[in-house]
């Protein structure tokens, strides 16, 4: 079975989210991020190890100025080919609860998908993971659940393989 993916649609979502972050960490607002930005956006609202996940950031400063720019930051989603994107997408649905459900409860929090992606390695955890519940949680209750993910696919006319979460 093969998917039918919109992947115009997908990176213009990964695009807004992208967007949405740099507004957060920006905080000196002149379109350019900073190292300390983020740290300190980071340390503000708890996250562990925010040196991290700036130094994961940064892996987009193409210039190597020690800014990074919405243009830089958007040359890692161009870069995204269509089967990479489908690869991310087309997870079998029960497989994808199975995997990220810590407590059993057949819901997907936050948390758990965001610890799932940096336990992976991922790039950049926060973002897929803000991408994710953006699209995913319909009802916007801060839960995942296989409904949501069947609904969410039939909507965007995905369709989830039979096969595991691609390793990072």
């Amino acid at each position: 079975m093969s998917a039918t993916v919109h992947y115009k649609d997908i990176r213009k979502g990964m695009e807004k989210d992208l967007e949405s972050l740099f507004k957060k960490y920006d905080s000196d607002r002149n379109g350019k991020i900073t190292y300390i930005e983020i740290v300190e956006t980071l340390r503000k609202a708890g996250k562990k190890n925010p040196e991290r996940i700036a130094d994961l950031l940064f892996r987009d400063d193409t210039d190597k100025n020690g800014e990074l720019t919405i243009e830089e930051a958007k040359l890692r989603i161009v870069r995204m080919n269509d089967e990479k994107i489908e690869k991310v997408l087309n997870w079998d649905v029960e497989k994808f609860i199975n995997d990220n459900d810590k407590d059993g409860d057949r819901k997907i929090t936050r948390d758990e998908v965001l610890q799932r992606f940096t336990e992976q390695g991922a790039e950049d955890p926060e973002l897929i993971t803000d991408s994710i519940f953006r699209q995913m949680d319909l009802d916007r209750d801060g839960v995942i659940t296989c409904d949501e993910i069947k609904e969410f696919n039939r909507k965007k006319k995905f369709s989830f393989l039979k096969s595991s979460a691609p390793k990072q």
